[in-house]
């Protein structure tokens, strides 16, 4: 089983020779199969805030979701047959409870993207850092 660390032996004169023959001619070469594994196994190093940018993503998404939720209650709560002075104090409580409450999912919801938007773009920009430093590693490699 290959573990991806192997280097090809470089090309002769020929075998590039073959090789723009065959891309002029219209044939391909098969990619490399890449496995699913081989993926996660370049981010293991930034799995904690890949976690975390996760989690972030999860409460972002909640947060948006719940926003119509809130939004009802205030419809509900206006719409309501309010005659005596109680139940307007009580409607007016529980609206600024309501608006409070769509501030502060706002508010969080929006600490959340910028959360995961932020680790998201940092742990792509190392795992491609890295990538970018193996293949130039393999290719210094090559010509040794």
């Amino acid at each position: 089983m290959a573990s991806g660390n192997e280097t090809a032996p470089p090309l002769n004169e020929v075998e590039r020779q073959n090789a723009n023959d065959d891309l002029e001619h219209g044939l391909a070469y098969q990619a490399a199969k890449v496995g699913f594994f081989r993926v996660f196994s370049l981010a293991k190093p930034e799995a904690g805030k890949l976690i975390v940018a996760t989690i972030a993503l999860l409460v972002a998404s909640t947060s948006i979701v719940m926003l119509p939720k809130y939004g009802g209650m205030v419809i509900d709560i206006v719409s309501r047959d309010i005659r005596t002075p109680e139940q307007q104090s009580e409607a007016l409580t529980a609206v600024k409870n309501a608006a409070l409450a769509v501030v502060l999912i706002v508010v969080l919801g929006s600490l959340c993207v910028a959360v995961r938007e932020w680790l998201f773009a940092s742990v792509s920009e190392r795992i491609v850092a890295h990538l970018r430093k193996d293949l130039f590693s393999h290719l210094i490699n090559q010509h040794t």
